[in-house]
């Protein structure tokens, strides 16, 4: 059954407008029709719409679906959009692959996306160290091009974490320029690819549990921005 929002200060409309800031895996907000279009209806935890008809569409295979007005769909929208349609999805369990890219301290939310986005098309999975922007806020989610829907994500502390991962079998492999570096390579067994954050690099801690590390030989330029440099080193691992 559709329901009518009309207030800003409804108490879920509050309640929606704080996931720009607080989303977690069980509620994010996701714009885009296509987006919104191409996810599983099992995964929307809400609809709000501006459109009838849209509403209608929703209506059968949704349990919260709200027509709103223009004013409400703006206080919940990250950024000024010409979509008359917003979500709110839930994060689907996905089983952790033998593959994983591991960001420590990635800042930047287009990157964080970026990441999740390429690491999905390349078979990885992506965990958030400590530092690194929450996946789940609306321009992260923008940037995957709805791939957070179907990709494994978590947020874990690196430090601890790593060893778990060795103990399981992983290869920890870091992204570094140092002596110890050697060009990047086919990898066969279980990887664990860490890519540190745009000005530092890998924090001492995450370094000094690293396998091995890897460089991208690279011409006249210092450094490469760390989604370029990640979807480098994952497409070189992989082939």
């Amino acid at each position: 059954m559709i329901k009518l929002i009309s207030s800003v200060k409804n108490p879920l409309i509050i309640k929606t407008a704080a996931l720009k800031t607080e989303g977690t895996e069980q509620e994010f907000l996701l714009e885009g029709d296509k987006f919104i279009n191409d996810t599983a209806s099992e995964d929307i935890v809400r609809i709000f719409s501006t459109d009838t008809d849209i509403c209608r569409r929703f209506d059968n295979t949704v349990e919260e679906v709200y027509e709103v007005t223009d004013s409400v769909l703006s206080k919940l929208s990250g950024e000024s959009s010409k979509s008359k349609l917003i979500a709110v999805v839930k994060k689907r369990k996905v089983a952790r692959p033998e593959k994983l890219l591991l960001l420590d301290g990635i800042q930047d939310p287009g990157n964080v996306g970026t990441m999740i986005r390429t690491a999905f098309a390349f078979g990885f999975g992506v965990v958030c160290g400590n530092g690194t922007a929450n996946p789940y806020l609306p321009k992260v989610v923008r940037s995957t091009a709805g791939a957070v829907c179907r990709a494994y994500v978590e947020k874990n502390d690196l430090v601890s974490y790593i060893p778990e991962l060795k103990n399981d079998g992983f290869t920890v492999c870091g992204s570094a320029l140092d002596e110890n570096a050697r060009s990047v390579e086919h990898l066969d067994c279980k990887t664990a690819l860490i890519i540190g954050c745009e000005g530092r690099g890998m924090s001492k801690e995450v370094a000094a549990l690293c396998d091995r590390t890897y460089y991208i030989p690279i011409n006249n330029v210092e450094s490469l921005n760390a989604a370029v440099a990640a979807g480098i080193l994952m497409f070189a691992v992989n082939n």
